[in-house]
Order: C-alpha cells, then structure tokens, then sequence
C-alpha cells in the first residue's frame, strides 16, 4: 500500500516533500488511513475536522477522537462545527450537499490562513465510482461522469487509486483505529443505496465491475480534455462580457450544429438545471428568467445572459451636498464646479446646482415612474424610455435613479431630467460622474 500510494503522488505530482498539506480528517477509516500513511512517510501535515452535528453524541466522539489521535501523534488540529441542518434549510438544498459546501468553504479559507499548499482527502477508487453512478442518475453531463479529480482547486486525492478493500487491509494489519459512521450504513442517502444495493447487483453480473468502470472513466477523462478545449474555444467566440457577466447573440448560437450541447456546457458551469426549459425559451419566450443558487438568466429579444444574483441592497440612498464620493449602490463621485463643460467625461451628468434640494437620493426604478427627458418638453414614462432604448430586462432590474424631491434627476448612466439641465442662467454646476472600470 505505501509503495502504490508514493508511485500515486509522484506520478501525478500531486505535492512534494516539501508541501504543507491540511488534511481533512472526519476519524473514518479512510482519512485515517490517508492521515496514518502521510505520518509513516513523514510528509509536512495539519489536521481538520468538521462537526457536522447531525448525530448528536457520536459527532462530539468523532470530534474528540481525532483531536485525541492529532495530540498523540504532535500533529497542529483545527476543528469547526457547523449548524448544517439550519443551513441547508435556508439554502434549501439536501443536508448532503450543505455539509459538502460548509466542509469545502472551511478548508480553502483554513488553507489560506495556515498557508498550506494543499488540502487533501480521503477519497477512494469506490468513492468514484459511486460518484460516478450517482451523476449518471442526476443527469450531470459528460463532466460529472468523469467524477472526482485526483487533483482540484488546491483539493488533492491521493487515495482516489485505491479499492476500499486495500484500505481496510492496510489500518487491520497495523491494527490502526478509527470511528465507524453509523449514518454509513443508513440506505435513506442516496451514495449508501448505491453502495450497499446497486454495485452488489452489477458485480452479480460482472465481478470486476468496479476494475471496468474505472477504466470507462480513464478514458472518458482524456475524451472530456479534447472535448472541453473545444467547447471552451467555441464559446469564447460567440461570448460579450458585461460588467457582472456576460452575453451571448442568440442567432449565432443556433447556427451551430448541435448548439444545445455547447448551451449545456455553459449552464452546467453556472449550476442551472432547467436545461430543457432554457432550450426551448430561446427560441419561443423572449423576456423569460432562470436562476440557479448564485446566477441569474434572461432570453432577451437578442441575446441570452447571464449574470450573478443581485446581492440584496437597502432600497434609498442619501447623497448630501458635502459627498464627494460613495460606493453603493454604483461607484459614484460628486463635484460643484463653475460652468465649465470642458470637464465633462463619458457617464457623467450635470445639473443646475441651485435648483437641486439636498439631500438627493438614489433608489431603483418602480413602476409608473416618469421623468422629462433632456431635450424634451413632456413627461414620459420610465417603462416606455427603457423600450425606446432597448434595455433588456436585467437592465432595468439594475437601473437606479437619482432624485431631487420627488422629482428623478437622472436615469443613471441614461438620460437626465430636462427641467434640471444647465442653461445660460445657471451659476454653479452639480457634476455626478459614474465611475465604470
């Protein structure tokens, strides 16, 4: 086992002698293994735990066990525990995926302030295997078929090669302990049905089914490399970045042969699920929206975007005379200047100073808003000048308006309000520049 699991690292130069590695240790048998095989060999370690709480007494033993085992062996351990039934309710995903996203948020955070090079696992040749099953049963496309990396993001697996018996030989020889999960055993999560009922079956028709697999998935490793540089090279043509996302015309991504599997490729990157129903809006329902947990997309009339979630902002802003600059909502920055255009720059507004009553305030557009456009003498709804314009959907969710009273000032970034332009009486000017990168 020591010599496959040294061959492993140095062939796939996961890290070195000279690594600081954060191991993830849960007291299993399997990242005890891994913890014991890289004291044997002396590698550079810190260990961290997590608590999970999801099984009261046993979790605080496991959390006990492995700082005990860290102590014995002189070892630096880090612990956190984590609410994570309150927090897969409020995300409202399974406590599985909660606990895989608390762990991961943990450790790259923990890595950086101990700065360590890597964070390494326990996983194992099973474990990817059931991966691979689990994905085929979610509908991942062919990236989740390939499942877990021996390498990722910092993250390293370097007992992805080895079959879970190998493990259990290994720590009953050296009679090495560690903490069973009787969660493990339970076939009401979906990884343990497959575990401990659908491999059974498959090896009833092919004893070395796990051997088989495992070789499909080589090879579908080095298919997705050359399919991937593809897919990645085609879309980085059609794509438009915006300032917090991006935008595709729609009409050049039809005009690809098999377009909805490079359309797959980008959802899956952004997490949306709804694959079925963003194919069939692009080209039927312009103005429809879609979400995943962190973006947000629109078939527009032209393009399909996508951008992040709009982080939820208090709805008014106060701009007092004696602002010179703020941050948020937008990066804006304020000046009183002598009647002086030479100083005007791109998304920059100027505006009588002595009709304006401070405070000002910036808020979002509402519906039924209206404002003179400059160069016009009659009101005009904000939801007609957003059609006048083109502006996609998102656009106007993102648009924020600067008011004087009650009056809107200036559609920011747009158009300012005619009443408050600078004219021949003017003294002073009120110059609000919107900062873009």
């Amino acid at each position: 086992m020591e010599n496959d699991f040294i061959d492993h690292i140095n062939k796939n130069s996961l890290f070195s002698k000279d690594s600081k590695l954060l191991v993830a240790v849960s007291g299993g048998i399997d990242s005890i293994c891994l913890v014991s095989l890289l004291i044997e060999l002396k590698y550079n370690i810190e260990i961290a735990h997590c608590n999970f709480r999801l099984r009261s007494k046993e979790s605080d033993e496991d959390l006990n066990f492995v700082k005990q085992f860290s102590e014995t062996n002189n070892i630096s351990f880090h612990s956190r525990s984590f609410n994570t039934n309150e927090y897969a309710k409020n995300k409202k995903i399974s406590i599985q995926m909660a606990a895989r996203e608390l762990r991961y948020d943990w450790l790259k955070k923990l890595r950086l302030d101990i700065k360590a090079d890597h964070i390494v696992t326990g996983h194992n040749l099973d474990d990817k295997i059931e991966t691979f099953f689990l994905n085929i049963i979610r509908g991942t496309g062919l990236k989740g078929l390939i499942s877990m990396k021996k390498n990722n993001d910092f993250i390293v697996r370097p007992l992805i090669f080895a079959k879970r018996k190998q493990i259990e030989d290994y720590v009953r020889i050296r009679k090495i302990h560690y903490r069973e999960d009787s969660s493990n055993i339970s076939i009401k999560y979906k990884r343990n049905k497959v575990r401990h009922e659908l491999i059974p079956l498959l090896k009833e028709f092919n004893p070395s089914v796990v051997d088989t697999i495992h070789n499909e998935i080589k090879i579908l490793e080095s298919t997705f490399l050359i399919f991937e540089n593809h897919v990645d090279e085609v879309l980085h043509k059609l794509i438009f970045k915006t300032s917090n996302g991006f935008k595709i015309l729609k009409k050049d991504l039809l005009q690809l042969e098999n377009y909805d599997i490079y359309l797959y490729e980008l959802l899956n990157k952004f997490d949306f699920t709804d694959f079925s129903g963003i194919t069939n809006a692009i080209t039927r329902d312009s103005g429809k929206q879609f979400f995943s947990l962190t973006h947000k997309l629109l078939i527009d009339r032209e393009y399909i975007i996508i951008k992040e979630k709009d982080i939820q902002q208090k709805n008014q802003f106060i701009i007092n005379d004696i602002d010179k600059f703020i941050k948020s909502p937008l990066n804006l920055s304020f000046e009183i200047a002598d009647k002086d255009f030479s100083q005007i720059k791109n998304f920059s507004a100027c505006f009588d100073f002595d009709k304006l009553a401070f405070p000002l305030k910036i808020r979002k557009w509402e519906n039924g808003d209206k404002f003179i456009p400059f160069g016009m003498k009659n009101f005009k709804k904000l939801s007609d000048f957003f059609i006048d314009i083109k502006l996609d959907l998102f656009s106007k969710q993102e648009t924020f308006l600067l008011c004087s009273n009650n009056d809107i000032i200036w559609i920011i970034g747009h158009r300012i309000d005619d009443r408050y332009k600078v004219t021949a009486k003017t003294k002073k000017m009120y110059i609000a520049n919107l900062l873009v990168n």
